[in-house]
């Protein structure tokens, strides 16, 4: 006790001296206060990122959340390796870390945000040890940046864990597999910074412990040995005691990890979701070059973003245009500015190390996600996480510039680059830790949310589905009683379906809707309809429950055991069939159903219902 008062009191002391030297704007003596109490630093970055996700730990799960978590049979067990494995081996890491948690905290999702947040803390702790390390270097000895290197290390921290463009990959849960990779890609640049800088070799083995990590959490981490090999050539090719036959050693173990990803899959029997039918392809048909095309507006679309993130979206979905040419969407001009920024980067890798790797750090961070490799959704902001620390180097290294001296006296790109980082810092910390705040307001709420995606992506069928999905689930927990609740769920399902008739989900929730007002004929119509489009568990148990509601229990069982031969694990299909064995009075085969549903089932308050049902059927029956 008397330890925690004594460090409380030397914390206290400590923001007293920093008031002190704001009040007296000595800039000095902050850096130096900062460099000596790196612990303040990480309190500081760790603070800041508390607070702005403050409003997000009761977010509910959406979209890929229900795949990945709630209906995820494979990481119910933390310990059962082989389902994790495969589920989905290229991110094994991610659904290891899920399972933990749903071990812990089932479906609640207050644990998974505290989880995904302590990642983002930690990743930001990452970029302040990496900016260090890179500030640090003989490049940056006589630069006015490396004075202050600890304060620009703590503001690059801030900027990265208060941008609102990084709460895709913090807040909505499922998406921790960008955090967490770019914890490892961080952990791996940073120990490799070390590994160059002390020439200690443990550090190059945690670099390539912490690779492998990486490329079993995302698959975007395959660009790690390039990212490595390019501050290698940008910042050591001339240190005067590493020999090629070194360099090239190094070169040759990092990329080695390279095949680690298709290794998985060809020869480890290792599955990706991300890849079930066509290799490199993420579940879309799209033509690799119409994505290019596609991807040259919406990487112009990011940097936007990156510096004023007004209008973020949570899900285009299908409303992104796309360019089928260059000359479509006006592509060709976007692929003229990115080339001009690649130009730019080039010719400022000597006399502006920091911009340079900056604009390289984004685009090799974008380089799987953002090119040739199509993927199903075009645009998703988490993909900027990693790619952020980038555009903050880029942004620091331009107001510190000082690449327009003549050699014998400095000029910097701003008269005074001191007053414009700290106005720069005060601005950007400020307006990006509303916008956050804001946009975690949006994502706490599920019609909020998908209201907000819907007004931004007016023509997405899948917004207008989750929607109308978010009325449908507030219309039952009302007991469906609120008829305006019915009418905006029936309405959104409709537009679904106008803008994409075979938006099997759209139909299959409309069944339930209908279910739930009693409305059973057209139940059964559109679960036929769900289910000639995409058979599933839900749409059987919609078709059955309406024909169960009409008396029609021999149809009613038809449907039960269509679900079940598609899932023979899933609880309600299970529970379906024990009920209806039961009003037959098929005590045999309803004990069977209701057994099955106590393996698996979750939840203790339908439980103990179903052991009451047990104990009451007759002594033959066991």
């Amino acid at each position: 006790m008397q330890v925690m008062i004594s460090r409380f009191r030397t914390m206290t002391s400590t923001f007293g001296k920093m008031t002190e030297m704001v009040k007296r704007r000595d800039i000095e003596g902050i850096e130096m206060l900062l460099a000596e109490k790196k612990a303040l630093c990480f309190g500081m970055i760790a603070l800041l990122a508390l607070l702005v996700y403050s409003n997000s730990f009761t977010a509910p799960f959406t979209l890929d959340d229900f795949g990945s978590i709630v209906n995820n049979y494979s990481i119910r067990n933390p310990l059962d390796f082989k389902a994790i494995w495969d589920f989905y081996s290229n991110r094994f890491i991610l659904y290891f870390t899920l399972s933990i948690n749903y071990f812990i905290h089932d479906t609640h999702v207050v644990g998974y945000h505290i989880v995904n947040t302590l990642i983002h803390i930690f990743n930001g702790i990452l970029v302040f040890l990496v900016m260090r390390s890179l500030l640090g270097l003989k490049q940056f000895q006589d630069k006015l940046i490396s004075k202050y290197s600890t304060m620009v290390s703590l503001v690059s921290a801030l900027i990265f864990v208060c941008h609102p463009i990084q709460v895709n990959a913090v807040t909505y849960i499922v998406q921790r597999t960008a955090s967490l990779a770019a914890t490892f890609y961080l952990l791996a640049v940073y120990f490799y910074l070390r590994f160059r800088i002390s020439d200690k070799a443990y550090y190059f083995v945690l670099t390539l412990l912490f690779t492998v990590m990486a490329m079993y959490t995302k698959e975007n981490t395959i660009t790690i040995p390039f990212m490595l090999i390019l501050i290698e050539f940008m910042f050591f090719l001339k240190d005067g005691k590493t020999s090629w036959l070194k360099r090239a050693f190094i070169a040759f173990m990092l990329l080695l990890t390279v095949p680690i990803i298709p290794g998985t899959l060809l020869f480890l029997k290792g599955y990706s979701q991300s890849d079930p039918d066509v290799t490199f392809k993420a579940s879309t048909s799209m033509n690799r070059m119409h994505y290019f095309y596609t991807q040259l507006n919406v990487i112009l679309h990011y940097i936007r973003l990156l510096f004023v993130p007004i209008g973020q979206n949570f899900d285009y979905s299908d409303d992104y245009p796309i360019s089928r040419s260059l000359l479509e969407n006006n592509s060709y001009i976007s692929l003229i500015i990115l080339c001009m920024i690649g130009i730019f980067s080039l010719l400022n890798i000597k006399r502006n190390k920091l911009v340079s790797l900056g604009i390289l750090w984004f685009f090799i961070g974008l380089s799987v996600e953002s090119s040739f490799i199509s993927i199903k959704d075009v645009y998703f902001e988490h993909r900027l996480y990693f790619p952020l620390a980038g555009f903050i180097m880029f942004v620091l290294g331009m107001i510190f510039d000082e690449s327009r001296g003549d050699g014998t006296s400095k000029r910097y790109l701003f008269k005074k680059p001191l007053k414009v980082f700290v106005i720069f810092t005060c601005v950007a910390i400020l307006f990006y830790s509303g916008l956050t705040l804001r946009r975690n307001y949006i994502y706490s709420d599920g019609i909020r949310l998908w209201s907000d995606v819907v007004k931004k992506a007016p023509n997405s069928d899948r917004a207008h589905s989750v929607l109308a999905g978010e009325y449908l689930n507030k219309y039952e927990e009302t007991g469906a009683t609120d008829q305006e609740l019915f009418l905006l769920a029936e309405k959104e399902f409709l537009k679904a379906i106008e803008l994409r008739y075979s938006n099997s989900t759209a139909h299959c929730n409309l069944a339930k809707l209908y279910l739930l007002n009693k409305q059973y004929d057209r139940c059964i119509e559109e679960a036929r309809k769900a289910i000639n489009l995409q058979p599933s568990v839900y749409a059987y148990h919609n078709l059955g429950s309406a024909y169960k509601a009409k008396g029609n229990l021999n149809e009613a069982l038809k449907a039960f055991k269509a679900g079940y031969e598609l899932d023979n694990r899933c609880t309600f299909i299970l529970r379906d069939l024990g009920d209806t064995y039961y009003e037959l009075k098929d005590y045999e085969n309803s004990r069977f159903y209701y057994e099955e549903f106590l393996k698996y089932n979750i939840y203790r308050n339908s439980e103990e219902e179903v052991q009451k049902i047990l104990e009451s059927f007759p002594d033959n029956t066991k």
